[in-house]
């Protein structure tokens, strides 16, 4: 870089746009300037060449080319002043939209954070509803299975005592049977004597 562009000002590109982009800035302006420096040379050059065409022309005295020779100083350091001030504009418009462009950044910056934060609020309501739910069903379950445990041991009881007392029936039916058979059936009676002798 040349001596226009300052060290600040292209450490303020390379910060703002990053380095490659700050430099490519810093390039524009440095050239920018550069050619306005040509062109206001170019200028002065022509300016002297006509003065000195016309001087000649006139014959001016030496008063009259040190005059003009100071004019064209003067519009050289004008045309200089323009071009340090355009550069000056040109910086403070660009540190403006880099303070613009961060503000964006922290904006979104924050945008994020908050929906970060609510994200995780959500998924944090949504586990302890998920949870609460799950702990619901548990318990209920408890309490059906309770329930159905105490409904099948009552049943199961109740068959228990069905069975009971249907033995009971039929011990009591099949004696009645046998003694019917034995007091209607003298054979019967006989047959019975013989099988209970067997056994013994």
């Amino acid at each position: 870089m040349g001596n226009v562009i300052k060290v600040e000002t292209l450490q303020f590109f390379e910060d703002r746009l990053g380095k490659e982009e700050g430099r490519k800035v810093a390039e524009v302006l440095e050239r920018a300037y550069e050619e306005m420096e040509k062109k206001a040379e170019s200028l002065a050059i022509q300016k002297k060449l006509e003065l000195k065409d016309e001087l000649t022309k006139e014959l001016a005295t030496k008063e009259d080319i040190v005059r003009l020779e100071g004019m064209i100083q003067t519009e050289v350091v004008r045309l200089e002043g323009m071009i340090k001030s355009e550069v000056s504009r040109l910086e403070g418009l660009i540190k403006s939209e880099g303070a613009r462009i961060d503000g964006k950044i922290m904006s979104l910056e924050e945008r994020i954070n908050r929906l970060e934060d609510k994200m995780e609020s959500e998924i944090q309501r949504l586990e302890d509803k998920i949870n609460s739910e799950i702990k619901r069903l548990e318990e209920m379950i408890k309490s059906e299975t309770s329930i159905l445990e105490e409904k099948i041991e009552t049943e199961t009881q109740k068959i228990a005592k069905d069975i009971i007392r249907l033995e009971k029936k039929t011990t009591i039916m099949f004696g009645m049977l046998f003694f019917v058979v034995i007091f209607l059936n003298q054979n019967a009676l006989e047959l019975i004597i013989k099988i209970i002798q067997l056994v013994r």
